[in-house]
């Protein structure tokens, strides 16, 4: 696989506060890749540093070679990263198509029904309001309309939480088909780290704005006494 993403020994925070310290990773085209650990360790402003969204004090960003480190926001998402946080943003005044056709910029109405195929449930809401939908339709709407940037890398910031089974069912079944049928690589962060690592090929553990553990999930899988040593318990929150 090819190197898509490189995040190299990047410091980054929010005005005076320093938040991430050296952390350094790489992202492959089509890998998926969870980022765990305990709450405030630094795994929401990772994805917002991607983005370019948090005041970064040192290190490098690269996108398929090209250094990015002083790209602005508008300017890495055309490149082809996009970002879902956990806001849910949606245009609540809005119907879900009104929604999806204020993502295409200016890509062809059609891409809208690649949105439908994805998240059926969305085309039968296609006329309701955005504030007429649950949470869980929120952020299926939220991540159809990321994706119609065509995005080659996808960030999900705690795309499950508090959610039903059958919606996270049925976003993972969307996130599955996009990485296996369409190459999207996928860095996500999630609560439920047990669904997280049997998604993923490869967990990132962060502590205290560090990385402390890096490998293939199976690793974990087989060993919950790695995450335990992380996180405290294997289903703490992240």
């Amino acid at each position: 696989m090819s190197k898509l993403l490189e995040f190299s020994k990047v410091e980054a925070g929010y005005g005076p506060l320093t938040v991430l310290h050296g952390v350094s990773l790489e992202i492959h085209a089509g890998e998926r890749v969870c980022l765990i650990g305990r709450n405030g360790v630094g795994k929401s402003t990772t994805l917002k540093t991607i983005m370019g969204l948090t005041d970064r004090r040192s290190g490098t960003l690269s996108w398929d070679g090209a250094d990015i480190t002083r790209s602005g926001t508008v300017a890495r998402s055309r490149m082809g990263i996009g970002y879902v946080p956990q806001t849910r943003d949606v245009f609540p005044s809005l119907s879900v198509e009104e929604n999806l056709i204020a993502g295409l910029r200016s890509r062809p109405a059609r891409d809208v029904d690649r949105a439908y195929r994805l998240f059926p449930r969305l085309h039968e809401r296609r006329n309701n309001g955005g504030a007429e939908l649950s949470g869980g339709e929120q952020q299926m709407l939220s991540v159809a309309r990321t994706l119609l940037g065509r995005p080659r890398l996808l960030l999900l910031d705690e795309p499950l939480e508090g959610l039903a089974p059958i919606i996270c069912e049925e976003l993972m079944h969307a996130f599955d088909t996009l990485s296996r049928e369409e190459g999207v690589a996928i860095l996500f962060v999630e609560q439920k780290v047990q669904e997280a690592l049997q998604f993923a090929q490869r967990a990132v553990v962060l502590d205290h704005g560090a990385v402390v553990h890096e490998g293939p999930t199976s690793e974990l899988l087989a060993d919950p006494g790695i995450v335990d040593r992380h996180i405290a318990v294997a289903d703490a929150p992240a």
